[in-house]
């Protein structure tokens, strides 16, 4: 059998990854439609279910802040989609001022648990027979040891999509049975229609 021929499937978005790659890889500040690259990437396949991997929101006012909102709200109307997220993390940040030489201290927030998180839902979900396909979008490299943990254990296949760049490491590609990239051509009626067009 292969992929192809195989009926359920489930889809793991690496959301920041899935952002970043589209604004770095293909320099768009577009947001992408979940529901409809989840829906192209299975094909006539039956989808189980869209497992999407984030953060919270930070407080506050910014126009950024208000856009991440909105886009979290959004999915709660995507069937068969469980949010799923992680947490952010203060870290302060030191930098010497290559003008004046002084060191200059701020604060950042990194994300944590949703690499875990998702490694942990594709393996799991494998070994419960929960699906037979799964369709991971990420370029990250941390996740690679998931999909080959899949591979070797459970008779489950695993395709990779990620926008061409240099986020998308090589073991993850090639871990994976399928690679599917993502370029402006495949994903052409997968982006949210802005409001008027």
């Amino acid at each position: 059998m292969t992929p192809e021929s195989l009926s359920r499937v489930a889809v793991f978005v690496d959301g920041s990854n899935l952002y970043f790659a589209i604004r770095e890889g293909l320099h768009r500040q577009d947001i992408i439609d979940v529901e409809k690259l989840a829906r192209k990437l299975t094909k006539k396949r039956q989808l189980i279910r869209i497992y999407y991997y984030h953060v919270p929101i930070l407080e506050g006012d910014s126009e950024s802040t208000k856009r991440h909102q909105a886009f979290l709200n959004r999915l709660g109307y995507v069937d068969y989609l469980q949010l799923r997220l992680g947490r952010l993390v203060p870290r302060p940040v030191k930098i010497r001022c290559p003008s004046c030489g002084k060191d200059i201290e701020y604060m950042t927030h990194v994300q944590k648990g949703v690499d875990t998180r998702l490694a942990i839902d594709m393996v799991g979900l494998a070994l419960l027979d929960a699906y037979d396909v799964a369709i991971l979008i990420s370029g990250d490299a941390d996740l690679a040891g998931a999909v080959n943990f899949i591979k070797e254990h459970t008779r489950k296949y695993v395709e990779n999509a990620c926008v061409m760049w240099q986020g998308w490491a090589k073991n993850l590609r090639e871990a994976a049975d399928v690679r599917i990239r993502l370029t402006e051509k495949f994903l052409s009626d997968c982006w949210v229609q802005k409001e008027g067009d």
